[in-house]
């Protein structure tokens, strides 16, 4: 099969050039071109935008209205604390963007304000707010809550209940916070790892804070000033004030037929105590949800009582 041949006048290819030319030195003729410009654009401000704003930063501060703080944490010590950069987001993206995981991280040197912490092979200065200490030395009991991190896994923050205490310093432990297994493993807990949780307010323990639609569901990062640093579903950075704020019982005292408030996705909701497994710190709840009977089987910190929940 032949093809025709295609007969271009000088004329026609010198005008074809000087378009190629113009587009390629203005990029301003097609949608595909813009969309190039923009993120060149995005690319060269970037650094600009974020070295104005950090700059702007004093140490320790975070991008919300609560207080520098000090740190009882010391060298060497483990701590929980987020990633540096997830904070800085909140100065470059606004503070609703922020979603924050804390880990176990290695205290370097404690400072007034901001401490330097030793983070996936580098070192960070890192607000005192945003860090929980976990001092060393501690043992546990049979039956204690932990503020520990999964041992086994990714170093997230968890809650936990100590099941076995024959060795104090390295209890064996089951988590709070994941879901319910029926045969869920033990974990054998590092030393210096974990943080016994006995006192309302403390680093770790959960609270209920009022809301338009009832009660929604943190965990405390840090109280001062009458305020409170929270984080909730999904990672969220929210301060409330103390006086919204209700602490859940690190262990709640309940039997079966009594009426408490549980933990649904983020927020309580009434329900009726079927069962307490205080060996393993779960207590099972009947609630009501789209219509039907549902039974969840929470942790300690996940269930309270004498919230008014419509």
């Amino acid at each position: 099969m032949t093809y025709p041949k295609l007969r271009f006048s000088p004329l026609l290819i010198l005008g074809i050039v000087c378009l190629w030319a113009c587009g390629s030195s203005n990029n301003t003729n097609t949608e595909s071109t813009d969309s190039i410009i923009e993120k060149d654009t995005i690319q060269q401000t970037a650094p600009d935008i974020t070295h104005k704003n950090l700059k702007n930063r004093k140490p320790g501060e975070i991008p919300f209205d609560f207080p520098t703080v000090s740190t009882t944490a010391k060298a060497q010590e483990y701590v929980l604390a987020p990633m540096l950069q997830w904070i800085e987001d909140g100065y470059l993206k606004g503070k609703d963007q922020m979603v924050l995981i804390f880990h176990s991280r290695k205290m370097i040197e404690p400072g007034a304000v901001e401490s330097k912490l030793k983070s996936i092979g580098k070192e960070v200065m890192m607000p005192n707010s945003m860090i929980i200490p976990i001092p060393k030395g501690a043992k546990a009991n049979k039956g204690d809550i932990l503020l520990t991190w999964e041992q086994n896994r990714g170093a997230s923050m968890r809650t936990a209940i100590v099941v076995d205490s024959k060795n104090p310093t390295t209890p064996k432990i089951q988590y709070l916070d994941n879901p319910y297994q029926a045969d869920q493993p033990a974990d054998q807990a590092q030393p210096n790892s974990f943080v016994v949780l006995n006192q309302p307010w403390q680093p770790g323990t959960y609270l209920a804070v009022k809301s338009n639609f009832g009660y929604d569901y943190v965990q405390v990062v840090r109280v001062a000033d009458e305020k409170v640093l929270t984080v909730g579903f999904t990672g969220k950075i929210k301060v409330y004030n103390k006086t919204d704020c209700v602490p859940v019982p690190i262990i709640l005292d309940v039997k079966p037929g009594d009426k408490v408030q549980v933990v649904k996705i983020a927020s309580f909701r009434n329900g009726i105590v079927k069962k307490v497994f205080p060996d393993i710190g779960r207590v099972a709840v009947e609630i009501e949800f789209g219509g039907q009977p549902q039974t969840l089987v929470v942790g300690y910190g996940k269930v309270t009582k004498g919230l008014i929940v419509d």
